[in-house]
């Protein structure tokens, strides 16, 4: 459970801002770039764009546009370097004297304010031509461990005893069967069967663990790429189920595991099956596909002796996997199975003799041959650490499992335990500067590809980490469904208070009958419609899915952001403390409200120059000691006049009271009030 911490916001009045997708750029029209700037007259600026063509900084001045209550606007056109399609760029701001000499120079990139020009790496980052499959963006995704989400014959089967499903099911009256090595009966047909209350949950993509032929439960030691388990329902089940998901318009994605395979793959044969495996016979045909030691033993993959580690050095592995017609990758995606996407296992470790070399070359491949056969295949990595290598390289994975940018730190912030199960208290500072350093140099495209989740099959409950709090896992499924890039909602995450009451865990045996039915306790069923409303609103707004995000306020135990897309914006703002907080306003909204409220044609500030200096610290990204956001009375009359809806999940629910009392305190531009462990979410309503 986290602390009950707060801490006020440092914030400065002079202020920069640009965002890639809003205003004057989006994902599928570059023209110019726009800088907003507040804080000193405009005739003493001189600003620059700088981008990257050749490899080399070439420097564009921008043009002075015009000013409205206080905000100048600079514009300049974006110079691309036609030998890549990734364009990176930087902002310089001098100020000059009443003379127009230059008496102070700082940069503004990604990354902040900086006495020195930023690397390559920490610049705005813009992919010309977007790559990446564009249904992915808005989609919403469910998470399926298949042999415990749903069995075709409608009970489970442990052991022999038939478990039914039409109740929460009582994991202690197994407390002698290690669930996680006995198959329990769910299957292909069963989860084709579910797919109409996945649907109606508001989800249209489903994402499935490994489900190809191998030993254990969880799969990730195949056995046969070219086969689904037969505890699954086999090819044909597969076939089915695309057959339906077609039928309800939802997409399939699947888990794969090709930087090793399980030691009973025929390839590899441990037990002497075939007896011509590649780890008793060196004159094996499958010898190449695996590397040994001098001693004979195989590489393998996380320590573990029954993964061994695919060698892609060799030519018959890479045709096996990716490259042949009938590979493993392409089989797959092409028609009857035509599944929509890969998620890759260990992303991280795939390459060359043993080890990860030639790593980035692999993973484009892969990528390249699902492309070639599924033009609109979404490929993600799952990577063990840092995957901004391999995201922000052209051609790759379209995007990965968000551990760093959501998961860890959503985890630690609410329920004050990190991935690894250590104490790790979190402040929402600690959230902001996470998550805004791992997306510094990463493209806005990318950005809105990685997978965002509070759970998955091999983490503790969420809803177990924060004491099982009822509002703050409300809470927390808004920031999951509001965050950048794609909601996933792991299997089972729709219990509530069933996951502790009947001790749920990430792979255990789901109630589907009663999860179809709504009929699994009072509080599952609140959960269950507040997914499908978050669904819902996240759908009605494209900021939700397309737009950037601005971290506005943070604290100790509450953040807040900005969602901006074109003429869509979203606020929200979460508190995970037992008291209401008041957040100082001062220009905590300005990105906003340049963004959607300055005119294009507004004139030009001729007010007499305030006279101070431009003095930006090292850390900060805004300049002067007081934040009193004056000056921007105006803009926000244009917010009052806007048709705004506010919802709030957790503690506080929705109400038309709530709702008028929030809207005016937002548009007098003083304070906003973030009630005790509730995420409010305002949104502008435009048709």
């Amino acid at each position: 459970m986290r602390q009950n911490t707060s801490s006020q916001r440092a914030s400065l009045p002079f202020q920069c801002f640009h965002t890639c997708t809003s205003p004057g750029m989006s994902s599928d029209k570059a023209v110019n770039a726009v800088l907003f700037v507040r804080g000193a007259n405009h005739s003493r600026l001189k600003i620059s764009i700088v981008n990257f063509s050749q490899n080399e900084d070439h420097r564009n001045p921008m043009t002075y546009t015009g000013s409205c209550f206080g905000i100048h606007r600079f514009e300049a056109p974006l110079v691309a370097d036609k030998s890549q399609n990734l364009l990176t760029y930087y902002f310089k701001i001098a100020l000059t004297d009443k003379e127009g000499n230059v008496t102070d120079v700082v940069w503004y990139s990604s990354l902040g304010m900086s006495r020195e020009p930023p690397l390559m790496q920490h610049c705005y980052a813009l992919e010309l031509f977007n790559t990446h499959p564009q249904w992915a963006i808005d989609s919403i995704v469910y998470q399926i461990f298949p042999d415990k989400f749903a069995s075709s014959s409608g009970t489970f089967n442990v052991d022999g005893t038939k478990v039914e499903t039409d109740a929460p099911i009582k994991t202690k009256d197994f407390e002698f069967v290690n669930l996680d090595e006995t198959h329990c009966g769910g299957d292909l047909d069963g989860v084709a069967a579910m797919l109409p209350y996945i649907r109606g949950l508001g989800c249209d993509t489903i994402y499935m663990t490994p489900i190809f032929k191998a030993p254990s439960v969880h799969k990730f030691d195949t056995e046969d790429y070219d086969m689904v388990d037969p505890h699954f329902g086999g090819n044909g089940a597969l076939k089915r189920l695309r057959t339906v998901a077609l039928g309800y318009e939802m997409k399939i994605i699947l888990h794969g595991t090709f930087n090793h395979t399980g030691d009973t793959h025929p390839w590899f044969d441990r037990q002497e099956r075939t007896g011509k495996g590649a780890l008793r016979h060196k004159d094996s045909p499958y010898r190449e596909y695996y590397t040994f030691t001098s001693e004979g033993e195989a590489y393998v993959s996380d320590d573990k002796a029954n993964y061994p580690k695919l060698d892609y050095s060799s030519y018959q592995t890479c045709y096996s996997i990716f490259g042949g017609s009938n590979s493993v990758v392409r089989k797959w995606t092409r028609p009857p199975y035509g599944i929509d996407g890969w998620v890759i296992d260990d992303a991280s470790q795939i390459g060359d003799n043993g080890n990860a070399r030639n790593n980035l070359e692999r993973l484009s491949q892969i990528c390249q041959a699902a492309r070639e056969t599924h033009l609109d295949c979404l490929m993600l990595g799952q990577f063990g650490s840092d995957p901004r290598y391999a995201i922000c390289n052209e051609g790759n994975v379209d995007g990965t499992i968000n551990y760093t940018g959501f998961l860890s730190p959503l985890r630690s912030f609410f329920g004050g335990i990190n991935l690894n199960g250590d104490p790790t208290p979190y402040t929402g500072d600690d959230l902001r500067r996470s998550c805004e350093e791992f997306s510094v140099g990463v493209s806005q495209q990318v950005k809105l590809c990685l997978l965002n989740q509070l759970d998955n099959y091999k983490l503790p409950r969420f809803y177990d980490i924060i004491g099982g709090d009822k509002y703050l896992y409300l809470a927390a499924l808004a920031c999951l469904f509001t965050w950048r890039g794609i909601p996933c909602v792991y299997q089972g995450d729709e219990l509530g208070d069933v996951i502790a009451k009947f001790d749920v865990g990430p792979r255990d045996m789901l109630p589907f009958k009663a999860m179809k039915d709504r009929h699994v306790s009072v509080n599952s069923n609140d959960v269950q419609s507040v997914i499908t409303e978050l669904a819902a609103l996240r759908r009605s707004n494209s900021s939700f899915s397309k737009g950037s995000m601005i971290f506005i306020c943070a604290g100790g135990a509450y953040f807040g952001f900005i969602r901006l897309y074109d003429t869509r914006f979203s606020i929200v703002l979460v508190n995970a403390s037992r008291q209401q907080v008041k957040v100082e306003q001062g220009s905590a909204l300005f990105p906003l409200l340049a963004a959607t409220y300055m005119p294009e044609d507004c004139g030009s500030d001729d007010t007499e120059d305030s006279g101070e200096d431009l003095l930006i610290p090292l850390s900060g990204r805004n300049v002067r000691r007081y934040d009193h956001g004056e000056g921007l009375e105006g803009l926000y009359e244009m917010l009052a006049r806007e048709k705004l809806s506010v919802h709030s999940y957790g503690a506080t629910r929705t109400s038309p009271e709530f709702e008028e009392k929030f809207l005016k305190e937002l548009t007098a531009g003083k304070t906003m009030t973030i009630p005790p462990r509730s995420t409010v979410v305002v949104s502008n309503n435009k048709k």
